[in-house]
């Protein structure tokens, strides 16, 4: 079963997870040193529908294509994005602080909510944003779900008493990452745990989660960096 439940807040995750994914495409290919948002916003959405002005600082080349930038127009995220040359603005790496916001903020309390369920009857759900902004809670098995073959920004899933990873949902959470997502969570009634990357997905981010002895080394409260671009938030 799928309930689909699209929302601006799903489509500003992905307005932000396509942007932070094209600012790096460029960074890397330009060999900039960073890069910056010159437009005002204080939350996600109010990026929706705006037309984005991303700044490149200290290139070594000028940008001649846009990577994944150019979806946000495509799936109607924002009206335009330009690229220039400068370091006035936003530090584009406040994204993923936003984007752990939102989480936290919209798709965390929903899925808690959600987790009744799983506590009665043992059967998982996952709300899953796709990178075009569409969003769908899935209907999984008994102590299983797993998220389909498709480019997702986040994903949160329901366990019955702890939230804790199983072996594979650490695989789905690396695969998400290797493939551009931002991250994922877990939630019960009484507990979340969400792991997110806060920059590009490097192999020594790999290695960490691969070295991670057992679930229980995830067990922090409130957060802790895994690497330099991986953290885990635990809450209640």
């Amino acid at each position: 079963m799928e309930v689909e439940v699209t929302s601006n807040t799903s489509k500003a995750l992905a307005l932000a997870n396509i942007l932070v994914n094209g600012i790096e495409s460029l960074i890397f290919d330009c060999s900039c040193s960073d890069a910056y948002i010159d437009v005002e916003f204080s939350s996600l959405e109010d990026l929706l529908g705006s037309d984005i002005n991303v700044n490149l600082s200290e290139c070594e080349y000028r940008p001649d294509k846009y990577f994944e930038l150019d979806y946000l127009v495509d799936y109607g995220l924002v009206n335009s994005v330009n690229v220039s040359l400068g370091s006035s603005g936003t530090n584009y790496r406040v994204l993923y602080d936003e984007a752990i916001k939102t989480t936290l903020k919209w798709a965390i309390p929903y899925m808690k909510l959600t987790s009744l369920k799983t506590r009665k009857s043992g059967i998982e759900y996952m709300l899953i944003v796709l990178r075009d902004g569409k969003a769908e809670v899935l209907e999984g098995e008994v102590d299983r779900v797993v998220i389909p073959e498709v480019n997702a920004v986040v994903t949160v899933h329901t366990h019955s008493t702890l939230c804790l990873p199983s072996t594979t949902d650490m695989k789905s959470l690396t695969n998400l990452l290797i493939d551009g997502g931002l991250g994922f969570g877990i939630v019960t009634p009484t507990c979340y745990l969400l792991i997110f990357r806060v920059g590009p997905f490097t192999e020594e981010d790999l290695i960490t989660l691969k070295n991670l002895t057992t679930p229980r080394d995830l067990i922090v409260y409130p957060r802790k960096y895994l690497s330099n671009d991986l953290i885990v938030i635990t809450g209640y």
